[in-house]
């Protein structure tokens, strides 16, 4: 495929939460005279509903959309295929077929994944599961249900950090276990004193609660050294077995990013206040793939939501010589953490609540942001 002035050529890699969003207003870069073209190995899977899809309360087709669905209904292209390789001088992409597209503009929204090799790790040792991305967690689920269901009990697992993403992992499993109707066996390690170190005090509390209720084994002030064949080894020498650990730790960009040549590191590729690469202004990027050099943002689906419009109106912007639009990422942001009892942990600047109606706001914004692209792909 060769790009000419008459009808140039936009791709987006990678069906991310921002690309989503530019992929359902294909029919606006039509009108404009250009091409749409979207590429990603799989399908969209939501982050904001993983660890429901893990504890057992959603299952697969309620977490996941069709890119390709979506891209035929409002008027682009998809490609299912992987990446391999990206030359911003000639403007090229190349597929792992070994197949080359041109490009005009391209955008990266690729996502993010986690450093296993951070963590020595012994053969033939626990399952490792990392927290993205999101497929691998729902194997998890399976294999654990098959076991719970085989031997009436629950393999041991242990979870690496203690964040907000494995917090809500370790009360999952913990849900999954008594949906199985077993005692959890269910291990949380974290480097820190507390768990959400970044929340307020009395909102740690809470959470610390909800887990001790299941229960979950705690063991904060504690670092993981490595994964040897029976569990993990903290640095006190203490082995807790396990026969999975789940990485929720060592979070960074797609390596994708740093092979173009741009600058980029482990946070992903550096884009200015528009979220264009800081070197080449036809390259963009959103979510957990960018590295916004105006200030650090948390790896959040909620920051790529609010990038994807500036992106969508850059990219027009570009198309047709027009002024493009900063991106101005909110100071405060909503964040509801599952705990897999049918209660939330709904996060807000200083204020925090725990209980049903945090649970049942979040179902609420989750399914509503899954059904406008559910409804975007079947239109005519």
């Amino acid at each position: 495929m060769t790009t000419s002035a008459r009808q140039p050529t936009i791709v987006l890699v990678g069906a991310g939460h921002a690309h989503l969003h530019i992929a359902a207003r294909a029919q606006a870069y039509r009108d404009a005279g250009a091409r749409l073209l979207l590429i990603d190995p799989g399908e969209f899977w939501y982050s904001g509903m993983a660890t429901g899809l893990l504890g057992g309360e959603f299952s697969p087709d309620e977490d996941r959309i069709d890119p390709n669905a979506l891209m035929q209904a409002s008027g682009g292209a998809f490609i299912r295929e992987a990446v391999t390789r990206i030359c911003p001088d000639s403007r090229r992409i190349t597929l792992a077929s070994g197949r080359t597209l041109d490009y005009d503009w391209l955008s990266l929204n690729v996502g993010s994944e986690v450093d296993t090799e951070s963590l020595p790790t012994a053969d033939n040792g626990p399952q490792i599961w990392p927290v993205k991305p999101i497929p691998p967690l729902y194997s998890l689920r399976l294999s654990l249900e098959a076991a719970m269901r085989d031997q009436a009990s629950m393999p041991p697992v242990v979870i690496i950090g203690g964040g907000a993403t494995g917090s809500e992992i370790a009360a999952n499993l913990a849900g999954l276990a008594r949906r199985c109707d077993v005692a959890p066996q269910v291990t949380l390690v974290s480097r820190s004193s507390r768990l959400l170190t970044s929340a307020p005090a009395g909102a740690a509390r809470r959470l610390q609660a909800a887990l001790d209720d299941y229960p979950v084994a705690l063991r904060l002030s504690a670092e993981a050294r490595r994964i040897t064949q029976t569990g993990v080894e903290l640095a006190s020498g203490e082995v807790l077995p396990a026969a999975h650990v789940v990485m929720a730790v060592g979070l960074q960009a797609k390596a994708l990013t740093r092979t173009l040549g741009l600058p980029a590191g482990p946070q992903g590729l550096k884009v200015g206040p528009t979220m264009q690469s800081i070197a080449d202004p036809r390259v963009f990027a959103a979510g957990d793939c960018a590295d916004y050099q105006p200030r650090a943002l948390p790896k959040l689906g909620v920051f790529g939501v609010k990038a994807a419009e500036v992106i969508h109106h850059n990219l027009l912007a570009s198309l047709q010589q027009r002024p493009l639009r900063p991106y101005q990422p909110q100071r405060r942001w909503l964040a509801i953490l599952n705990l897999g009892n049918g209660q939330g942990l709904l996060l807000w600047w200083r204020f925090w609540w725990r209980g049903r109606f945090s649970a049942w706001l979040k179902n609420r914004i989750d399914r509503r942001f899954m059904a406008q692209y559910r409804r975007a792909g079947q239109a005519d």
